[in-house]
């Protein structure tokens, strides 16, 4: 038990400082900058992630009373409010946006996130018409195919991670019962699971067709696929397919103790030479989501490594408040993902990572 409760105070020590980070990163009268660099400090706000950052802080606030995190949470979504686009879209990119921002089906489906965890937080329904708007634009823009052409993130590419816009549109669905929302995210889910491979690899899972994956992507398509199966209730059609991938991860976590390669090509050979950091917990949530299914002790020991991993690469006592509490991109930071730099999606599913093995931990030790 006193092993358990030193390594749950490591923890929650960990959860505070990144998100007491979060809270730093946050603008005023603005977003979530999207990352720190050591070199050129705070970037301009990030929509997208600023709408799945909201969810995060309204988790976190009842372990952290002392925070302000639901007051930030209730202003973040405010401030996407008022940059959200007559067609019920957002753009693409940093805020402000480019002259050649486009409308982002990505940014879009991230930001749902946020509304939804809003309107299911407050009951207000201002939240819940901006996600019902942002949702529509989504369904109404997916072809028969189940793909987005000109809005997608990168023109002529249609990446498979684009499961994790699915499970946005599902939870919209969830609360309005739009069957065209639930419709087009069907088409989209479909589209990537006729992409599987025999070794469990869904082809272009990654940011370039038939580049390497960083385990960020793969994780996005894993969590996607996950939090779909859950919400449609068909484990067999949307869940199963993930395992295979999930059982490799497992495997690979324990032989590398937690520090996952940073990138996977479709046979699964490795970069070694880095970790990125927001895929390794990232991954561990995966772990923790389908453990929640299926109880499987052997999940939860990985995804704590996953978790562990990354708290030894965090630093949470440095004098330079920018950098106290934040996740890099890469370990080391100089590796290929977010060259140093430290990503407010990394300090996000950090977080939710941390607490839902905080949660796991708690059940078990009853």
């Amino acid at each position: 038990m006193s092993g358990t409760t030193s390594r749950m105070d490591i923890y929650s020590r960990h959860l505070e400082a990144t998100a007491r980070w979060l809270l730093r990163s946050i603008a005023t009268k603005g977003g979530s900058a999207a990352y720190f660099s050591p070199l050129r400090g705070w970037s301009r706000p990030y929509p997208e992630t600023t709408g799945y950052i909201i969810p995060t802080l309204l988790d976190l606030q009842p372990r952290l009373r002392e925070l302000p995190l639901e007051p930030a949470a209730l202003s973040l979504g405010e401030w996407l409010l008022s940059i959200q686009q007559p067609s019920g879209a957002w753009l693409g990119g940093l805020h402000p946006p480019s002259r050649s921002a486009r409308l982002s089906v990505f940014n879009t489906a991230q930001i749902l996130d946020g509304m939804v965890a809003l309107y299911e937080h407050t009951r207000q329904s201002r939240w819940l018409d901006a996600a019902k708007r942002g949702a529509r634009w989504l369904a109404d823009n997916c072809k028969a195919d189940g793909t987005w052409g000109e809005a997608s993130y990168r023109k002529g590419f249609e990446p498979s991670y684009y499961t994790q816009v699915c499970w946005p549109m599902l939870r919209v669905w969830r609360q309005t019962q739009d069957t065209a929302v639930r419709a087009a995210a069907e088409r989209a889910l479909r589209r990537v699971l006729a992409r599987r491979l025999p070794n469990g690899v869904f082809e272009d899972w990654g940011f370039d067709a038939g580049a390497p994956a960083f385990t960020h992507t793969i994780a996005y398509t894993l969590r996607g696929f996950l939090e779909s199966a859950l919400l449609l209730d068909d484990w067999s059609t949307y869940g199963e397919p993930t395992v295979e991938a999930l059982e490799r991860l497992v495997k690979l976590s324990e032989r590398y103790a937690g520090r996952l390669p940073g990138t996977f090509d479709d046979a699964w050979t490795s970069n070694s030479s880095y970790t990125c950091l927001t895929g390794n917990v990232q991954v561990a949530l995966c772990l923790l989501v389908w453990e929640a299914r299926n109880t499987d002790l052997r999940l939860v020991s990985a995804a704590a490594k996953l978790v562990d991993a990354t708290c030894a690469a965090q630093r949470i006592t440095s004098p330079l408040a920018s950098i106290r509490g934040a996740v890099g991109g890469s370990a080391p930071l100089w590796g290929r993902y977010m060259v140093m730099q430290y990503p407010n999606w990394a300090a996000k599913y950090h977080c939710d990572a941390l607490l839902a093995l905080m949660r796991r931990v708690e059940t078990e030790a009853r």
